[in-house]
């Protein structure tokens, strides 16, 4: 385990975009790592005995960009047929490497490595040991006993993938840690690692090299502050594998997207990740193109225009701490983050009443705002004329206010080029001041975030809310592209508020849902219900996207409550950790019902399903009226 996290070495420049160097690992035609391109990928959900449609599933994969492509191989008889699957996509003439699934059934994994060109293991579960969440048993005997019977299943493994040139992916799910790790770590970051590491340990003793990691959560804080302990605990141990980076059971539509992109974002801005999958309760083909808009908008940083280094005194990249911040308004110190708005008081009135924004950067003149609901930000030039009740001094570095102006909080606009005496004098001498922070920098994430941890240096606690702008011309791609950005500075604790501009192409409405998504996404303000639901694979035995739909559309009002809707009892159980309610696959047309990690009941046939979870919130007092 990392033993110095003060040294930020999980990625290459915390201040320029660099991708993380590692080893190349070669699967058929394509590579990972290295030199090469970051890789998009899919995984089918039909039935890994039909081969035709599992065929048909894997050329709209690939037909959409995918590079590589995962089944899920549950037994002996999926494993094998994995050779019928993969001589019909090569006769279809399309040579996409195909990656095996493997949960509790090594035996599946060793007939699989020698058919496919990866097979994915889960630390967790791959031994096939049942979980019985016993873990005050585990002695320091016990402990290295049952290591040593790992090494006896994984070693024979690994010399099946050296004959057949078979990579492997290390795959660790937050919630599927094996009772052993738990014993000693909990279901922690730290044993996430120490289960990737373990694996990794073997590995090397055996001089097997053509490994891919993954750590992933539902939770997109566990996922990146873990991935990075993972980096530099490989790092200093002297391991330079390449990553897999995706957000476990995002869900669909908008929330899906913005989730993925908030945490897969937020290492890709760093440089970290060799391959990408963003997993949507959805189609499978459609994850690609979303993958390929995060991928393409970061990816374009590369030999950037540099920004200067701060110090690191105060970065904590391992474990989410937020900034220290006085309050001004209702922003910072220990206020919920805050979503402000830019646009005209007529496309205002337009937004739903769920979505207003807690301020309003007015475009134009404003008439009797101490009438208006939500309070609203107007230059300093004209509230200086008319300082009406509700309203509140916008200005920027050029600008600033003399001593005459009082004590009204004041918005000060400012960007990474403002840093120095004079700005940092007029911090020291007035304290109601709200700093948004703005970057026309193509890393403008980077900046902005050097940009605060100077102000942590200099002491100086006045809350930042955090000024996006983009010229997007889909709804989708500003999802996207925005919560890639804004999400690393909510899951560092940088940030106290967001701001999102974009071209007139979105309507203001637009722009508010997706700064309340991302904030969500980030884990730093909950205004809506959240689903953890999976995107299902071939061991789903229910029509999970339309139960999807059904159970968000039921229970989309419940602000706050996280319902978890999982294809398969394998990781369901452990992979909603977070979630208040589970709604979980437990055979053919049954579902079990979970509330947190407690089986309430069991094999409800799936007609009476979404009944019984939505009776079963009211029957805790979860239940609101819509």
């Amino acid at each position: 385990m990392i033993k110095d996290t003060t040294n930020h070495y999980y990625c290459e420049n915390l201040f320029n975009y660099r991708r993380n160097p590692t080893t190349m690992v070669n699967l058929g035609n394509v590579d990972i790592g290295g030199e090469s391109s970051i890789k998009t990928q899919s995984m089918t959900t039909t039935d890994t005995l039909d081969s035709e449609q599992t065929v048909q599933q894997l050329i709209e994969i690939i037909e959409a960009g995918g590079e590589l492509v995962r089944i899920t191989a549950q037994g002996r008889r999926e494993a094998k047929n994995l050779q019928s699957i993969k001589d019909l996509i090569r006769q279809e003439g399309y040579n996409t490497p195909l990656v095996a699934d493997i949960h509790f059934n090594a035996n599946a994994a060793v007939i699989a490595a020698g058919i496919v060109e990866k097979v994915r293991i889960n630390p967790g579960n791959f031994t096939g040991d049942a979980k019985k969440y016993d873990f005050d048993k585990y002695s320091d005997e016990l402990y290295n006993e049952e290591l040593e019977r790992m090494k006896e299943v994984i070693v024979p493994f690994l010399n099946i993938c050296k004959q057949n040139n078979t990579a492997i992916r290390i795959g660790t799910n937050h919630g599927s840690l094996s009772d052993r790790i738990m014993s000693r770590y909990g279901d922690t970051p730290e044993g996430m690692v120490e289960a990737c590491m373990e694996y990794l340990r073997i590995c090397e003793e055996n001089s097997f090299h053509n490994i891919v990691l993954s750590i992933k959560s539902s939770n997109t804080r566990v996922m990146v502050h873990t991935v990075r302990l993972l980096v530099a605990t490989m790092k200093q141990e002297g391991m330079h594998y390449p990553l897999h980076l995706g957000v476990t059971e995002a869900g669909s539509e908008a929330e899906g997207r913005i989730k993925s992109a908030v945490g897969s974002g937020a290492l890709l801005v760093d440089g970290i990740g060799d391959t990408l999958r963003v997993s949507l309760t959805e189609a499978p083909e459609k994850e690609i193109p979303v993958a390929k808009i995060l991928v393409n908008h970061i990816v374009k940083r590369e030999n950037h225009e540099e920004i200067p280094e701060v110090k690191l005194e105060f970065y904590s990249p391992y474990e989410y701490q937020r900034r220290k911040t006085h309050q001004v308004l209702n922003i910072g110190g220990d206020s919920t983050a805050v979503v402000i708005a830019q646009g005209s008081i007529d496309n205002f009135a337009k937004v739903g009443i769920v979505g207003k924004p807690d301020y309003l950067i007015v475009d134009g003149d404003v008439e009797d705002s101490a009438t208006f609901g939500t309070p609203v930000i107007i230059p300093y030039v004209k509230w200086r004329i008319k300082r009406e009740m509700n309203t509140f001094p916008l200005t920027d570095i050029n600008s600033l206010p003399d001593e005459a102006y009082g004590e009204t909080p004041l918005f000060l606009q400012v960007t990474y080029s403002d840093m120095g005496d004079k700005l940092f004098g007029f911090l020291r001498a007035h304290h109601n001041v709200i700093l948004l922070l703005k970057s026309n920098h193509i890393n403008a994430p980077v900046e902005q975030r050097a940009f605060i941890l100077e102000l942590m240096n200099n002491r100086l606690t006045h809350p930042v809310v955090i000024i996006g702008e983009y010229v997007e011309n889909d709804k989708e791609s500003f999802q996207i592209v925005s919560a890639a950005d804004m999400g690393i500075l909510f899951l560092d604790g940088l940030a106290d508020g967001i701001l999102l501009r974009n071209s007139d192409s979105l309507s203001l409405e637009e722009a508010i849902d997706t700064s309340f998504g991302i904030l969500q996404a980030s884990r730093v303000r909950f205004s809506k219900t959240e689903f953890i639901s999976c995107p299902g694979c071939g061991r789903t035995l229910f029509d999970l996207q339309n139960i999807t739909k059904e159970i968000k559309e039921r229970t989309k009002h419940l602000k706050g409550l996280k319902i978890g809707i999982m294809g398969c009892i394998v990781n369901g159980v452990g992979e909603m950790a977070d979630a208040d309610y589970g709604y979980v696959g437990a055979g053919p047309n049954s579902v079990s019902l979970f509330k947190k990690r407690e089986l309430i009941k069991k094999n409800i046939p799936n007609e009476k399903a979404v009944e019984e979870l939505i009776f079963l919130i009211k029957e805790n007092k979860d239940w609101v009226n819509p």
